[in-house]
């Protein structure tokens, strides 16, 4: 009987050792990859920019966040009108694609500067020309270091969804921190339908299963 309440004891020893050891070392590892993060670029900035009527206002708290959590100071541009030669008609949206790449053309000072990183915000509804998407939650074009975010259906609901008053932002946080890892730290797409960086974010529950942080 001793000796079945000795083996039992020393088992929870080392179960209760490697708890202890797996908590120490997933935080060791969270800890030291924040730690490492440093910009792709030396000496490269992030930079905001609103489109058309964009609240220019939410960008500030944006840029708030990205201060607080990462350090990262970002500097919000003066707004950029929408061409409507991105505009297709047939469909009530913008052509992601050609979104991009005229924004940039009103901000040549920092499109041409590859140090500088721009994201485009705009409340209307865009989609991909070149992929079989209905819409998009944005859209990022890695050798022109921009991405343009689209806030037309982060309000959208679904069966079962998680009741948060400030879902829309937390949605548009976790698409802009995406695009802040890629361009901005150099970050490679994930598989892991958990992570911020999941390459695989097709609708609105993907994105609210992902997480905040890299």
């Amino acid at each position: 009987m001793n000796r079945t309440l000795a083996l039992l004891l020393c088992l929870i020893a080392l179960i209760v050792g490697w708890v202890a050891y797996s908590g120490f070392s997933t935080s060791h590892a969270n800890s030291g990859s924040l730690g490492s993060l440093a910009p792709k670029v030396q000496g490269s900035r992030v930079y905001f920019v609103p489109l058309g009527s964009f609240p220019g206002d939410d960008l500030t708290s944006l840029a708030q966040y990205y201060r607080d959590k990462y350090k990262l100071d970002i500097t919000i541009l003066k707004s950029i009108p929408v061409d409507d030669v991105v505009r297709d008609s047939s469909r009530g949206q913008l052509m992601a694609e050609k979104l991009v790449e005229s924004v940039r053309a009103g901000a040549p000072e920092y499109a041409n500067d590859p140090r500088a990183i721009l994201i485009f915000f705009t409340s209307e509804d865009i989609y991909p020309t070149s992929q079989n998407w209905q819409f998009a939650f944005g859209w990022r074009l890695g050798s022109s270091h921009a991405a343009v975010v689209s806030t037309a259906r982060m309000s959208l609901h679904y069966i079962g969804q998680p009741i948060d008053l400030n879902l829309s932002e937390t949605r548009l946080r976790k698409m802009v921190t995406k695009d802040i890892g890629i361009l901005y730290y150099g970050l490679p797409q994930s598989q892991n339908p958990s992570s911020v960086l999941y390459n695989g974010i097709m609708g609105i529950e993907e994105l609210d299963h992902v997480g905040e942080d890299f």
